[in-house]
């Protein structure tokens, strides 16, 4: 199992809430759009290519970030190996 962060900026609020919705069901809300998911890589795969038809990817931006427990960091954060950016 794996941890992600999903932050979204969606224009239409219609859209917004369709996509919010969907968030709940599957995670815990951090913030107004940005949301903690725990889920296998595969199933996150899977999700990130479903919710491009909740989307208009000319206008939203979504953005999935694996959690990884490198321990605490202070400076630059730069261990973005894992991200996936829809638009």
């Amino acid at each position: 199992m794996s941890e992600f962060l999903v932050a979204y900026d969606i224009k239409n609020h219609k859209r917004l809430a369709k996509f919010a919705r969907r968030l709940e069901k599957t995670g815990i809300r951090i913030e107004y759009s940005v949301f903690y998911v725990r889920m296998s890589r595969d199933d996150m795969a899977e999700f990130a290519i479903n919710i491009t038809d909740m989307i208009d990817t000319d206008e939203d931006d979504v953005r999935i970030y694996e959690i990884v427990d490198y321990g605490i960091a202070l400076g630059n954060a730069d261990l973005l190996d894992e991200l996936f950016v829809i638009r």
